[in-house]
C-alpha cells in the first residue's frame, strides 16, 4: 500500500509541474499579444490538494504504526512477566512433588504445613544440624504453623503399651496463637505439628501440653495423644465431640454420613 501511494505521489507531482509549466507558457504568449488573461487555477489547486492529502495521510499512518509498536512494547513485558510467574509456580509445584515422593536422609527432616484452600498438607524436606524438637518447631514457625516466639519447654520419648509416645511441652505463646485461629485453621496447625513429630521420631502418638497442662483452645481441650491424621479427620473428631448423643449414635451406625456443615480451609496464618 505504501508503495502504491508513493507512486501516486510522484505521478501527481509530475502532473503539477507539467501543468504549471504549461500555464506559464500560455500566460507568456497571451501577455505578448496584449490580451488580458485570467488563469484558471482550479485544476492545479485540486492537484496540489490531492498531493497534500496523500502526504498527510502517509504521515498519519506512520504515526499510527509508531503508536501501535509502542503499545506492543509496553504490553510485552507484562506478558513475559506472567509467563515467568507461571513457570516459577510450576517449578515450585514440581519441587514439592519431588520432596513428597522421596524419603529424608539421616540429616534431614520432613515438615508438614497447611496447603491453602485444601485439607491436604504439604511437605518440605529440610536439612538439620541435629534432630531436635527445637529445630522442628523453628521449621514449623517458618510456615506459620506456630508463632515465631513459641518455645520448647521440654520433650520426652517413651514406650507405652507397645508403642512409642512423645510428650511435647510448649510455651504459652502457642495457645495464644491458636486463640486467633478458626477451628479449621486450628486443625491444620495441630495436624501439622503432630505429623511432623510423629514421622521424624517414628512414633505412634504425641501429647501436646502448654506449661505442663493439656493444650486447651477456644475450640477444644487436647488431653489425649494426637495420632497421625489429616486436618479433615481432626476436624470431624472435634465436630463429633460437639454432637448430641443421639447424633453420635446415628453417625456410629452410618460412618459415611456426610457432615452438613462444609468448611473452607487454607494455610494457617
Amino acid at each position: 500500500m505504501k508503495r502504491i501511494r508513493g507512486i501516486l505521489v510522484w505521478a501527481l507531482a509530475a502532473v503539477v509541474v507539467m501543468s504549471l509549466t504549461s500555464c506559464g507558457n500560455v500566460a507568456g504568449q497571451r501577455v505578448d499579444s496584449g490580451e488580458i488573461v485570467v488563469p484558471e487555477m482550479s485544476s492545479e489547486d485540486l492537484l496540489v490538494s490531492s498531493l497534500e492529502y496523500l502526504l498527510l495521510e502517509d504521515e498519519n499512518e506512520n504515526v499510527t504504526e509508531a503508536d501501535e509498536q509502542s503499545s506492543d512494547e509496553e504490553e510485552e513485558p507484562e506478558a513475559v512477566e506472567e509467563i515467568k510467574d507461571q513457570e516459577d509456580h510450576n517449578a515450585d509445584r514440581q519441587e514439592a512433588d519431588v520432596q513428597q515422593k522421596r524419603l529424608p536422609k539421616e540429616n534431614e527432616a520432613v515438615i508438614y504445613y497447611g496447603n491453602a484452600g485444601s485439607y491436604d498438607l504439604s511437605q518440605e524436606i529440610i536439612e538439620l544440624n541435629e534432630k531436635s524438637a527445637e529445630e522442628l518447631v523453628d521449621a514449623l514457625a517458618r510456615h506459620n504453623i506456630v508463632s515465631l516466639d513459641t518455645k520448647v519447654l521440654s520433650f520426652e520419648e517413651s514406650e507405652e503399651d507397645g508403642g512409642k509416645i512423645l510428650r511435647l511441652d510448649l510455651s504459652k505463646a502457642v495457645s495464644e496463637y491458636l486463640k486467633t485461629m478458626s477451628r479449621e485453621a486450628e486443625c491444620i496447625i495441630l495436624s501439622s505439628v503432630a505429623n511432623t513429630f510423629l514421622e521424624n521420631y517414628e512414633a505412634d502418638g504425641v501429647y501436646l501440653t502448654v506449661n505442663g497442662e493439656p493444650l486447651t483452645t477456644k475450640n477444644a481441650q487436647y488431653a489425649e495423644a494426637l495420632q497421625k491424621c489429616t486436618p479433615e479427620q481432626l476436624l470431624k473428631e472435634l465436630k463429633a465431640e460437639d454432637m448430641p448423643d443421639e447424633d453420635k449414635e446415628k453417625e456410629a451406625e452410618d460412618p459415611d454420613m456426610e457432615d452438613a456443615d462444609g468448611a473452607d480451609t487454607g494455610e494457617a496464618k
